[in-house]
């Protein structure tokens, strides 16, 4: 029981620990997922009249970024003390405090179908809400052991570095995720990652999709699922009507099928079947066995990307991803970042904060040098209210165009509003978080 209690002290730390690192790379993403998960509670509690349990979801949502970056650096601090075996007894009973919340969001998750993925591994590795239960379902199951023999394990280290271990792994970890926070994750898996082009992740990616006809034979009754209509098929009783789509017996697999490829004697035709009945052999010639990955198609990398003008609506992206100029596509979640709005008798005017003011000429300024470099610029917003972005370009003095874009898929673009990203085309070359914006001398230096 020892060896078996010490491997899936193991397990369950090395898993804990790359977990952890994954979400600590992207915090913010990481806040994003909590604060869908607990918009989600809250609006199920409100509407079957729980608004007592709604109000700390809501709270709840309003913290998720310190929530987060909690989380993740507890992740990997108890990760690490479960491998080196260092207070235990704490240490098991944090880690299955942590897994059954993780297992009651999944499960909801999953069984409501809450939130499409669980974030337990970042962008890195999706997992899909049943997939992400049962994760945490198995990791239940490596944790009670430990919690069990708690009392029994044992470290080799001494009370003095045990101390030491544990300030120095959260106070390392902190200021990574901090670190990640406050730039750029260090580590991009999303769609809009430096050398990602653009249009190639907006098409949907074809599969190899096995489409079975379900055919029963009219002389010995033989129910067969054959990859082609046969041409014999006056001898074939259709089960399906093959003129009606949705009727077609379609099977979407993504794993390893074995194929038997046969040619049928009555007419020498060649299709594949996932299996032969005896009743067949004398009918069909099998002269090839081989395993073949079969996929559905996949959608879209990026779902939702529209570069909407505001002059006239129309969506402009195309010709903005067709142009092979050099173009900064400045994001702006919230203009609000640079001051504020307010309603006067003459209509909406938007007073500059000092910080907002200062961050923005910087931004000016590169977009002026780059211009006069022959690089384009633009602006990427949710806002879709003109009179702001008329009284916001007023008071900034800029002329730069807006473009109105899914609130969803500018927080998947990059982690900071406001944030830049450099495009040749449609590639990604340069992203930059808003502490990071670049001057242009080292735009020349390392793109041009």
């Amino acid at each position: 029981m020892k060896y078996i209690v010490n491997l899936f002290r193991v397990l369950v730390g090395l898993l804990f620990i790359f977990s952890g690192l994954i979400k600590a790379n992207d915090p913010l993403g990481f806040s994003y997922k909590l604060q869908e998960y607990f918009e989600e509670f809250a609006k199920i509690f409100n509407e079957n009249s729980l608004s007592f349990l709604s109000h700390p979801m809501e709270w709840m949502a309003y913290i998720a970024l310190p929530m987060s970056m909690f989380i993740v650096v507890l992740e990997i601090v108890l990760g690490i003390l479960t491998i080196l075996g260092i207070q235990m007894k704490k240490v098991s009973m944090w880690l299955l405090v942590l897994i059954l919340f993780f297992t009651f969001l999944t499960f909801v998750s999953w069984k409501f179908d809450l939130v499409k993925t669980c974030g337990c591994f970042g962008d890195f590795w999706v997992l899909s809400p049943f997939e992400s239960f049962m994760k945490d379902v198995i990791l239940i199951i490596g944790i009670l052991p430990l919690f069990i023999f708690r009392n029994s394990i044992k470290t080799i280290l001494t009370p003095l570095i045990e101390k030491l271990t544990i300030w120095f792994s959260s106070i390392v970890f902190f200021l990574f995720t901090f670190y990640c926070f406050r730039h750029l994750p260090v580590a991009d898996h999303r769609a809009y990652a430096i050398g990602d082009s653009l249009l190639e992740n907006m098409k949907v990616k074809k599969g190899n999709p096995l489409i079975l006809y379900k055919l029963k034979n009219k002389k010995n009754g033989v129910v067969v699922e054959i990859s082609d209509f046969p041409d014999d098929y006056k001898n074939w009783e259709q089960y399906f009507d093959l003129n009606d789509s949705s009727n077609v017996f379609y099977r979407e697999v993504d794993e390893f099928l074995d194929i038997k490829y046969i040619e049928i004697k009555s007419t020498g035709q060649k299709t594949k079947v996932t299996i032969v009945p005896e009743e067949f052999k004398n009918d069909w010639l099998v002269y090839k066995d081989t395993t073949i990955l079969y996929s559905p198609d996949k959608d879209p990398k990026i779902m939702d990307l529209t570069a909407e003008s505001m002059d006239d609506g129309e969506d402009k992206l195309q010709g903005i991803l067709a142009d092979s100029t050099y173009r900064f596509m400045l994001v702006i979640r919230d203009l609000n970042f640079y001051g504020d709005f307010e309603q006067t008798s003459d209509g909406i005017v938007f007073m500059k904060s000092s910080k907002g003011e200062k961050s923005y000429e910087r931004i000016k300024k590169l977009f002026v040098e780059s211009a006069s470099n022959g690089f384009e610029y633009n602006i990427l917003t949710t806002e879709v209210d003109d009179q702001k972005v008329q009284a916001f370009k007023h008071e900034m003095s800029t002329r730069v165009k807006f473009y109105n874009t899914n609130d969803i898929e500018l927080k998947t673009m990059i982690r900071s509003s406001p944030g830049l990203i450099l495009l040749k085309k449609d590639t990604v070359i340069g992203k930059w978080h808003y502490n990071d914006f670049p001057i242009f001398e080292e735009i020349k230096k390392d793109y041009k």
